[in-house]
């Protein structure tokens, strides 16, 4: 226990935290991962949009990580929101909204204001996910059709259901007349 003076050492002090103040930090902290993943969502569009998935790996690993960071982030707020809705003779699932109506100025407003942000939040990363979802179906059918055209009577690629069917090079030209 180095750097920690001996006199603290016997005491074991334990730091209570507002349960309203803790479910502040830990929608705060949600946040700012949220914005953190909107933007490496963002940054995997530019890269998708570019055709320059050499380095999508990478940034898939760290919004990898961000999801991770997010789940972490979703049990402790959980956890923080059950401690304020006990507090409240609530059931401890109560969603946001729910509780809102319960708690005290200042950190009814505050927790209103995380909500909001979040929501916002959540809405930008479902709209960019679907935008890179679709850029990245795109490149891949642009993939497709040039292995088909050079020279490939058919290209293996999987159908709705998922059983593997040939993509026929007629049906590309077909495609590219329409």
């Amino acid at each position: 226990m180095h750097g920690i003076p001996a006199a603290f050492l016997h005491h074991r002090t334990v730091i209570t935290v507002e349960p309203a103040e803790d479910l502040s930090h830990q929608l705060w902290t949600m946040r700012e991962l949220l914005e953190q993943m909107v933007y490496k969502l963002e940054m995997q569009g530019l890269l998708l949009a570019a055709g320059r998935t050499r380095w999508l790996p990478f940034l898939n690993a760290e919004i990898e990580s961000l999801m991770e960071a997010v789940n972490a982030v979703d049990t402790a707020r959980s956890q923080a929101s059950a401690r304020l809705a006990r507090r409240y003779g609530l059931r401890p699932d109560v969603t946001l909204t729910e509780l809102l109506q319960y708690v005290e100025h200042p950190w009814g407003q505050l927790l209103a204001q995380h909500r909001l942000h979040l929501v916002s939040l959540q809405s930008e990363v479902e709209d960019v996910s679907n935008a890179n979802q679709e850029l990245a179906r795109r490149g891949l059918m642009r993939s497709r059709e040039i292995i088909a055209s050079l020279g490939e009577q058919s290209v293996d690629v999987y159908d709705p259901r998922g059983y593997a069917a040939p993509l026929k090079a007629s049906a590309l030209r077909l495609d590219r007349t329409v």
